[in-house]
C-alpha cells in the first residue's frame, strides 16, 4: 500500500495581555492520495494552568487544581491526551466525567463533552503538560481516497476533526486551546495563468477568510477562499453588470472591505492586492453600579476581546472602568435593575454616560443583559449574566439588533447554541459566522460606523437580507 502524506500546518499563536490568557488555535490540513493509513498525527502540547500573571481577573484563587472541559467533534474518532509532569498520585485522584477514560498517563476522549477535574495548577517550578493528538475517522479517509473523491470534492469538505479544551478555575475560563485537523483530497497545483488575490500585512499569518464577488461565466457571489498570502481564483472577468467586492477577515487585523473592485480583466493573470490594516480599537465605558462587579466586568471585556479577534471581526475594545456603586445618585440615575431600558434615553444627558461610544452598565438586577433601542450605545448587564452576555449585547449594538429577525439565532437554520447571538445561551458561546462579522463591520446601522470607530463604505444589510451585496447571515467558513 502506498502512503503519501502531504500537509500544510497553519499555526496561529495569540500572545496574551495581562487580562487575557495565553492560548493557541491550530489548524492542520492533511492531503491524501490513494488509500492511506495515518501512522503519525502531529502532537500539540497544552500547558496545564495559567502562565500569565493575572490572566483571569476576578478569579477567586489561584486554586491548587483546575478542571478541563474537553469538546471533541463528532467527526473525530477520538482525542488522545498524554499527561506529562503529573505524578501517579495526582492522576489517581482525578475525576473523569463524560466520554473520557484513563490508562496510565493517557486520557482518551471520544466525541462529545467530557470533564477532567483535579489537574495540578502549578504556579512555580515545572508545569504539567497534556500532549494532544487528534485521531480522525478512518471512514472519512477512505471516502476521500476514493477514485472520484477529487472530482466530487468541495472547497470545504465535511472532514473536520478537532478538539477544544477549556481550562476552568471554578466557573472562570482561564485558558482555551483549539486544534482542527482537516482531511482533504489531493489536488494538482493550479495553472500559472490564473487571477489571484494577494494579502499583505497579515499580522499573525492567519489563514484568513476572503469573501469575494466577481464575474466568470456568470456572476459569482459570496465565494469563500482561504489563504495566508495569496490564492488562485481562476479567471475573473471584467465586471460587466456583476457585483465585484473583496472582503477579508483575519485575526489581529481589521476586516477589509473593498467594493467595486476593477482589477479583473478578461485576460488571466491579474493580481488584486489587499493591504490589511491594524485592528479597529473601539472605546468602551463600563459603569459599575453593582458593588463588587469590577473584576467580573474586566473578565467579560477580556473575553469579548478574545472572541471578536478569534472570529475575525477585527475589533478590540479599549475599556474604561468607573465604579459608581457607592454613589446613590449614580445608581438611581443609571437604573436598569428591572432588566428594562427605561433610563436609556435620558442617560446620554447625564454624567454617567460617555457620548459617541458603547456604554456598559453593570447593575444589581436579576437578568442577563439587554441592549436598548432608545440608545444603542447603552447596554445593561445583570446578575445572572455569563461570559457570553457582554459580547452578545455589544453585537446587538453592532447591527445584530434584538428587534430585527436574525438578531437572535435560536430558531435560524445553520446556527447552534455556541453562536454568540443565541439568546440565553451558555457562557461558552464563542462563534460568529462570516455573515455576522460582515454586518458588524459594514452595516449602516452598526454603532461601529455610527460612532465613527470605523470609517468606510457601508451597506444596508439587515440580518436576514441576502442579495448580491449582502451575504447570508449563516454564511460561514470553518474551521476558523
Amino acid at each position: 500500500m502506498r502512503q503519501v502524506i502531504a500537509g500544510l500546518v497553519v499555526l496561529v499563536l495569540f500572545l496574551a495581555t495581562p487580562a487575557q490568557a495565553t492560548h493557541w488555535d491550530r489548524f492542520l490540513k492533511l492531503c491524501f492520495e490513494d488509500l492511506l493509513v495515518i501512522e503519525e498525527i502531529p502532537e500539540i502540547p497544552v500547558p496545564v494552568g495559567c502562565e500569565v500573571v493575572d490572566c483571569c481577573p476576578g478569579c477567586p484563587g489561584p486554586p491548587d487544581y483546575l478542571e478541563w472541559r474537553i469538546l471533541v467533534d463528532k467527526n473525530a474518532r477520538s482525542v488522545e491526551i498524554r499527561l506529562e509532569g503529573v505524578d501517579e498520585l495526582v492522576m489517581s485522584g482525578m475525576k473523569l466525567r463524560g466520554n473520557v477514560t484513563r490508562k496510565g498517563n493517557v486520557l482518551t476522549a471520544g466525541p462529545g463533552e467530557s470533564f477532567v477535574t483535579g489537574l495540578p495548577n502549578a504556579r512555580k517550578g515545572s508545569v504539567a503538560v497534556g500532549v494532544v493528538k487528534v485521531m480522525p475517522n478512518a471512514e472519512q479517509i477512505r471516502a476521500l481516497s476514493a477514485p472520484d473523491a477529487d472530482a466530487e470534492a468541495k472547497d470545504e469538505p465535511d472532514s473536520n476533526s478537532g478538539v477544544e479544551i477549556y481550562q476552568l478555575a471554578g466557573k472562570y475560563v482561564v485558558n482555551k486551546f483549539r486544534s482542527r485537523l482537516q482531511i482533504l483530497p489531493c489536488h494538482p497545483p493550479p495553472p500559472l495563468r490564473e487571477d489571484r488575490i494577494r494579502l499583505t500585512n497579515n499580522t499573525s499569518n492567519d489563514n484568513a477568510v476572503i469573501l469575494a464577488d466577481y464575474r466568470q461565466a456568470a456572476c459569482r457571489n459570496d465565494l469563500i477562499h482561504r489563504t495566508m498570502t495569496e490564492v488562485f481564483i481562476g479567471n475573473a472577468l471584467t465586471n460587466g453588470t456583476c457585483n465585484s467586492d473583496v472582503s477579508v477577515f483575519s485575526d489581529d487585523n481589521a476586516m477589509s472591505f473593498e467594493p467595486n473592485v476593477t482589477t479583473w480583466t478578461n485576460t488571466a493573470g491579474d493580481i488584486h492586492t489587499v493591504n490589511l490594516r491594524a485592528m479597529l480599537t473601539a472605546p468602551v465605558t463600563v459603569w459599575i453600579a453593582m458593588a463588587g462587579a469590577t473584576p467580573r466586568a474586566q473578565n467579560d471585556v477580556a473575553n469579548a476581546n478574545l472572541l471578536y479577534n478569534q472570529n475575525n471581526v477585527g475589533v478590540r475594545f479599549n475599556a474604561t472602568f468607573n465604579d459608581v456603586s457607592g454613589n446613590a445618585n449614580a445608581v438611581t440615575t443609571i437604573g436598569g435593575t428591572n432588566g428594562g431600558c427605561a433610563t436609556a434615553g435620558a442617560l446620554a444627558g447625564t454624567a454617567f454616560h460617555t457620548v459617541g461610544r458603547i456604554n456598559i452598565y453593570y447593575v444589581n438586577g436579576a437578568f442577563t443583559g439587554v441592549n436598548c433601542g432608545a440608545n444603542r450605545n447603552v447596554s445593561f448587564i445583570g446578575t445572572t449574566s455569563n461570559l457570553g452576555s457582554l459580547p452578545h449585547e455589544i453585537a446587538h449594538a453592532y447591527a445584530l439588533r434584538p428587534s430585527d429577525a436574525g438578531g437572535h439565532t435560536n430558531t435560524l437554520a445553520g446556527f447552534g447554541n455556541n453562536n454568540i447571538m443565541f439568546a440565553g445561551g451558555p457562557g461558552t458561546r464563542n462563534h460568529f459566522s462570516v455573515g455576522q462579522a460582515f454586518r458588524i463591520n459594514v452595516s449602516d446601522i452598526s454603532q461601529l460606523n455610527v460612532n465613527g470607530t470605523r470609517v468606510g463604505t457601508t451597506r444596508a444589510c439587515a440580518p436576514l437580507t441576502t442579495s448580491n451585496i449582502c451575504p447570508a447571515l449563516a454564511l460561514d467558513s470553518l474551521p476558523h
